[in-house]
């Protein structure tokens, strides 16, 4: 069977816009799956081994020989923030040597809080002992999102922390 050469053309065009239009498609994911994905390259990249606790990626230094961090809790953390795309390059960190206290939510993620740390940091301390050093991975959506941050001014910045939390203050401590 011959095909003639206007029958080949067309076929020849039909097939062309069919590569065309696969190829432009986009894995359709979130910015929470973008950010996880990017988070996962750095620490694989980067030789780090990190669990995870709902999303944010943690990695213990020191361990900690207090109380464990919990909802509810009143923290005083020392802390330095940088982003996966600088992370030698700290943009953010307490003033001197003094802790700065942070309200966890009974509830977290509950950012509105007076006193409340970002959404992504409120889970990490949620994993740490009192005296103890971590690391956090935070994605931008538990983070700034669209605000940029940064040395570089990113927008969607995926952050590191390194936190000392130096003190839990229990609700139904009595002082």
């Amino acid at each position: 069977m011959k095909l003639s050469t206007k029958v080949f053309a067309k076929l020849f065009v039909a097939v062309a816009v069919m590569a065309v239009a696969l190829s432009a498609c986009k894995k359709n994911t979130t910015q929470l799956e973008d950010d996880v994905d990017a988070i996962k390259d750095y620490l694989s990249a980067n030789g780090i081994s990190a669990q995870e606790t709902n999303k944010v990626y943690y990695q213990v230094i020191t361990e900690g020989d207090g109380e464990q961090c919990a909802a509810g809790d009143t923290v005083a953390i020392k802390y330095k923030v940088a982003t996966i795309n600088s992370p030698d390059k700290i943009f953010d960190q307490n003033e001197g040597n003094k802790a700065t206290v942070f309200f966890l939510p009974t509830v977290l993620g509950n950012t509105s809080a007076s006193g409340a740390p970002i959404y992504g940091l409120q889970f990490g301390l949620t994993t740490m002992k009192e005296n103890g050093i971590s690391k956090f991975y935070v994605p931008s959506s538990y983070a700034y999102g669209s605000q940029a941050v940064g040395p570089d001014s990113i927008s969607y910045a995926n952050l590191i922390f390194e936190v000392e939390l130096c003190e839990i203050i229990r609700r139904d401590k009595k002082h």
